[in-house]
């Protein structure tokens, strides 16, 4: 057979031309460079979606199921900045007792493993000194296995006292649940009542100032005397209008009012007792009816007095939109 009967062999990068028809549009089927390349596409983008989901996590199964079960504890451990009931005082007495004893069983777990791991070492020194002394006296028995017990018996412990924590934090977390209702009563008029302190006190600020204002008054009359006292600032401004004091701790150029600052301190009174994240304002009855703004609802689902608003505001914005049609097939949706 001479040289032209054969095919001809061409390297398989040769085979991938850029841009060409994929198999499923040609109608006919895929050739040999294309099945690797779609091989390999598809073995490249499962070890990616692998990476992405469990990439963060250590190799060890065991060690990832116990950093989820640490972040679980250290979720149902969390305590308030000012502890208010006797009841979980209790419990929280408990974990503090639990969570030092677990820590002293997992320092002697660690210190237990460090051993283990230096007996090995430890026996061929005691061995090699024993044999250089001529082997006199009663062969040195190992300390692997008794490092080995040891090491088992620190870790029957800590795995012992893990439990006995986890089961207070269990009875802890049933405990605040139960009592969540009166616990949140009691909390929000803890809230209301500090509140109210910080509302009085801002309130109190004008009259403090209008004292100061009227102290700075005297010593521009007495410094002028016998002439007519120094006009300097704006009484009625923060930082009496100077604008470097006012810029450097507000960052802005603008005149503020002492008034406009006093509507602030109300303003953040009001915020720290009402202003809440979607969860704690369920809890506290704040939060406001779903819409199809803030999740995903069936068309039968949505409020009609929501339906009514929404359709009142696009017939205000009709007059002044540039493409009343599209505005109108919007507001479509809206109709009761």
């Amino acid at each position: 057979m001479s040289a032209s009967e054969f095919p001809e062999v061409r390297p398989l990068a040769e085979e991938v031309v850029p841009g060409r028809t994929p198999p499923w549009a040609r109608g006919e089927p895929p050739n040999i460079a294309e099945k690797a390349n779609e091989k390999m596409r598809r073995e490249n983008a499962a070890e990616r979606l692998h990476i992405r989901g469990v990439g963060h996590l250590p190799l060890d199964h065991a060690a990832a199921a116990s950093e989820l079960t640490e972040e679980q504890r250290a979720l149902r451990s969390s305590r308030p900045n000012n502890r208010r009931w006797k009841a979980l005082d209790k419990h929280d007495a408990e974990l503090s007792r639990l969570s030092r004893k677990r820590d002293d069983a997992l320092a002697r777990l660690h210190e237990a493993e460090q051993a283990l791991e230096q007996a090995p070492d430890h026996d061929a020194r005691t061995l090699a000194k024993w044999i250089a002394g001529g082997e006199k006296n009663k062969r040195p028995a190992a300390s692997l296995y008794e490092r080995e017990r040891e090491r088992d018996a620190a870790r029957l412990l800590s795995e012992a006292v893990t439990l006995e924590l986890d089961e207070a934090l269990r009875r802890r977390k049933e405990h605040i649940e139960d009592n969540r209702k009166k616990m949140v009563e009691d909390a929000t008029g803890e809230l209301e009542a500090a509140v109210g302190e910080l509302r009085a006190a801002a309130r109190a600020l004008p009259a403090l100032r209008q004292a100061a204002l009227e102290a700075r008054d005297v010593v521009l009359w007495i410094a002028a005397f016998p002439e007519h006292p120094e006009t300097y600032g704006y009484a009625s401004a923060t930082a009496l209008g100077l604008r470097e004091p006012v810029e450097r701790v507000l960052n802005t150029k603008a005149q503020i009012e002492f008034a406009a600052l006093l509507e602030v301190l109300e303003e953040d009174a009001i915020a720290i007792r009402s202003s809440f994240g979607p969860v704690t304002a369920r809890e506290l009855g704040l939060a406001e009816p779903a819409t199809p703004l803030t999740e995903a609802m069936w068309d039968a689902d949505i409020p009609a007095d929501w339906k009514k608003e929404q359709l009142e505001k696009a017939r205000g914005l009709l007059p002044w939109s540039q493409n009343q049609q599209k505005l109108a097939d919007e507001a479509g949706d809206f109709r009761p």
